[in-house]
């Protein structure tokens, strides 16, 4: 199972997330609820790197599935914009494919 963990602020913006797991829809190299996830949040951290002048780290590991973006200090209102459009992405593929990815929330 994919795990989402999205980090809100107190606005319930998304200011971070990490996603961890391995799908297990199908075979590896035909599975694609973890390439929708895959591809959905390396599209989310490119774009965030390119439109915006934010601080931030992320971090990838391919054996576990593993891929975080963390922010040193606030997000801009760019990176809010692309943060919500991941939630809604993410939210859309956790309906279609619940038995293969769930979604938590955290305060941050």
């Amino acid at each position: 199972m994919i795990n989402v963990s999205l980090f809100e602020d107190s606005n319930k913006n998304v200011v971070g997330f990490e996603v961890s797991g391995h799908a297990e829809y199908a075979d590896p190299g035909m599975d694609i609820v973890c390439s929708a996830v895959s591809a959905l949040t390396i599209t989310v951290i490119n774009s965030i790197e390119e439109q915006c002048d934010d601080d931030f780290y992320s971090d990838f590991h391919q054996e576990t599935g593993y891929i975080s973006l963390h922010f040193h200090g606030e997000p801009s209102d760019t990176a809010l914009i692309i943060l919500r459009l991941f939630r809604c992405g993410m939210m859309g593929l956790e309906e279609s494919y619940g038995d293969y990815i769930l979604i938590t929330f955290k305060e941050v």
